[in-house]
């Protein structure tokens, strides 16, 4: 891992040189207050001092034989992929066949495809889920929700 925490705490420093960069060219101050380039400003500093405490302690930590490659194998990547691409198809269908059908048949998939759990859980879960986030943005939040042909 210490390869990988130095390698990220590099890629995020260069990352908050950036934000604080184009922070720099907007205007700091507006008429009643900071303006847009307050904010990001100071949170590309933060992101620069988490970054270099990352590094620094990459950098100071001694190297552990039993320190395992950054890297995913080859059935992370799978798994990684089979989640990508349900999620991909989860975005196409959204429109066609509705909020709830969609996000029962992609929170299954994703619990008997990846997770390979038993039909019950797998099913419960779906259910919860589904009623769950249909509670909270259709009922509490009053977001509409896409509907199917047949209204739900």
């Amino acid at each position: 891992m210490k390869k990988a925490d130095l390698i990220t705490g590099v890629v995020l420093l260069v990352l908050a040189g950036y934000v604080i960069y184009e922070a720099w060219l907007m205007p700091p101050s507006g008429t009643f207050g900071p303006g847009s380039g307050f904010f990001p400003f100071w949170l590309g500093i933060i992101l620069t001092g988490l970054s270099l405490i990352l590094i620094v302690g990459a950098v100071v930590r001694p190297k552990d034989p039993n320190d395992v490659s950054p890297f995913p194998t080859r059935q992370a990547l799978f798994a990684v992929t089979k989640v990508l691409g349900g999620l991909v198809i989860f975005t196409v269908l959204m429109e066609t066949i509705g909020f709830i059908s969609n996000t029962f048949i992609f929170v299954t998939y994703l619990m008997k495809v990846v997770q390979r759990e038993r039909w019950w859980v797998t099913l419960l879960i779906a259910v919860g889920t589904t009623a769950c986030l249909y509670i909270v943005f259709q009922v509490l939040l009053g977001i509409t929700l896409p509907r199917n042909m047949f209204g739900f």
